[in-house]
């Protein structure tokens, strides 16, 4: 994906550039939940909060990439596509 800034629905789409060489896609949503905590000044409790949002901009950014179709009906459908 280029370095240029894409949004969907008003919302920063996010740049699927590894930390390092053969970095996985669950440890990148890892990284990037890990990141959505940090903003929302790192609360105790509920980490699928952040775990899902950070799912759901790797799936938008897959989707504008052109990396996967935009046909995921629900969280597990949507889950195969960036885990597969």
């Amino acid at each position: 994906m280029p370095n240029e800034s894409h949004k969907i629905d008003g919302q920063q789409l996010v740049e699927l550039t590894p930390d390092f060489v053969g970095e996985s896609r669950h440890e990148f949503v890892a990284r990037l939940a890990y990141q959505h905590w940090e903003r929302r000044g790192m609360p105790l409790g509920s980490p699928e909060i952040d775990w899902f949002a950070a799912e759901r901009a790797v799936y938008e950014s897959l989707i504008a990439s052109g990396l996967v179709s935009p046909s995921a009906s629900n969280q597990q459908d949507m889950q195969h596509e960036i885990y597969h």
